[in-house]
């Protein structure tokens, strides 16, 4: 669980403890009308957020690749010298890799996607 999950499910435990507490000190019709009125305003956050992230889209992982030695490939081997990954990155940094040699081969240094 990463900290920014469990900010939000303290929030939320937060939020439902203050909620129950609140509600606890009103008569049931008044309890009633809060809660609707709660709702509304939920639904129609969770609503933009789910809207907010759909158009944001796939966001993609950070890949840095730095500093890498030297691999080589012979005989219809493969080489690489960095990083081979099948998931779309949000952003690549590529500094310093080392020397990748193919001899009858395929070599790679840097980044690829597959």
């Amino acid at each position: 669980m990463t900290n920014g999950q469990r900010l939000a499910l303290g929030a939320t435990g937060l939020a439902m403890g203050l909620l129950a507490g609140g509600f606890s000190f009103l008569s049931w019709e008044r309890a009633d009308q809060l809660a609707g009125v709660i709702s509304a305003l939920v639904t129609v956050a969770a609503l933009g957020v789910s809207v907010w992230a759909a158009l944001a889209g796939p966001g993609g992982s950070s890949i840095r690749v730095s500093n890498t030695g030297t691999a080589s490939a012979t005989g219809g081997g493969r080489a690489n010298s960095g990083a081979i990954t099948s998931v779309p990155p949000g952003t690549v940094t590529v500094e310093g890799t080392g020397e990748a040699r193919a001899d009858g081969g395929s070599a790679n240094t840097g980044y690829e996607q597959r």
